[in-house]
């Protein structure tokens, strides 16, 4: 796995903050970040989702001095094709 991106952003998957490690247009990086929460199964700790071209995967921090809205940490990463 190649890792895209990673954001903090608000469990309605809207990102706070947002790096990128390879070349994405910003709309593209909001629009996975805004389906993630649709698509994952709540009341997990660790959650992942995976598609063809993209595995989306978060990890919630139980740290109480971080506003709970902001506890998630969502990584972006594809899969490494043969060359």
């Amino acid at each position: 796995m190649v890792l895209l991106a990673a954001a903090v952003c608000t469990k309605a998957g809207k990102a706070i903050v947002s790096r990128q490690f390879v070349e994405m247009t910003r709309t593209r990086i909001e629009g996975l970040l805004a389906a993630f929460p649709k698509l994952m199964n709540t009341g997990k700790q660790h959650t992942f989702v995976e598609t063809e071209s993209i595995r989306m995967s978060s990890v919630s921090f139980p740290y109480s001095f971080i506003p709970s809205s902001l506890r998630q940490v969502v990584f972006l990463s594809a899969p490494v094709l043969p060359v």
